[in-house]
């Protein structure tokens, strides 16, 4: 099975990205995704699409029930 390819622009990137940065806030006190600069939101989306692809392909997460829960 080949591999999924998740665009940046997916919402479930966005999504993780924001979940991630809440717990960074949470736990590290960091700034909040609404305190983030654009370039850092930005630059946080490859990140998050990466722990999704990543999460998906070791089996943690099946391609189809993101595909059913998340629809692109």
């Amino acid at each position: 099975m080949p591999l999924p390819q998740i665009p940046l622009g997916d919402p479930r990137v966005l999504a993780l990205a924001k979940a991630r940065q809440q717990l960074a806030q949470e736990g590290a006190l960091c700034p909040t995704w609404d305190e983030l600069t654009d370039k850092e939101r930005e630059d946080s989306l490859p990140d998050a699409r990466n722990y999704l692809e990543s999460a998906i392909n070791a089996g943690l997460i099946p391609s189809s029930w993101v595909s059913l829960v998340f629809p692109a």
